[in-house]
């Protein structure tokens, strides 16, 4: 218990120093690690959906952009809280439990893309999944 203390508190201290030292040509930490409804939006009258297919990503879009919208904002306010607490010198078991929240939720961030690309993948046919990877994969 003590060491996932321990490894939790490091994985989330990193993730938090890392941007400052990151270059411009490496990964974006603020970056989703899949981010693929943009690309199916940009592409998708070029992918001949059909009814099905349509309904079924009409359904998610109506529901999970606003669920993950609703994680982030608590993220930042995490993120915020936990600034704070550095900052201001707050008692360490305080600034431990705001940085297992943090990571809970980048956790069900992470989980949430996931699942949206296991989705597509579902949905899709195989080629216009592929479609959709290289654009995202192109930028």
């Amino acid at each position: 218990m003590k060491f996932s203390k321990i490894a939790m508190s490091s994985i989330v201290a990193i993730a938090i120093a890392m941007p400052s030292f990151v270059s411009a040509q490496e990964i974006d930490l603020g970056t989703p690690i899949v981010a693929l409804m943009p690309h199916l939006k940009k592409l998708r009258t070029e992918l001949d959906l059909n009814d099905q297919q349509n309904a079924t990503i009409d359904n998610w879009l109506a529901g999970a952009p606003a669920k993950r919208k609703e994680i982030e904002s608590e993220v930042i306010a995490l993120r915020i809280q936990l600034r704070d607490a550095i900052l201001d010198g707050s008692e360490r078991i305080h600034r431990e439990g705001l940085k297992k929240q943090l990571a809970e939720k980048n956790t069900r961030l992470i989980e949430m893309r996931s699942l949206c690309t296991r989705m597509l993948r579902n949905t899709l046919n195989e080629e216009q999944f592929a479609k959709v990877v290289d654009s995202y994969r192109a930028g």
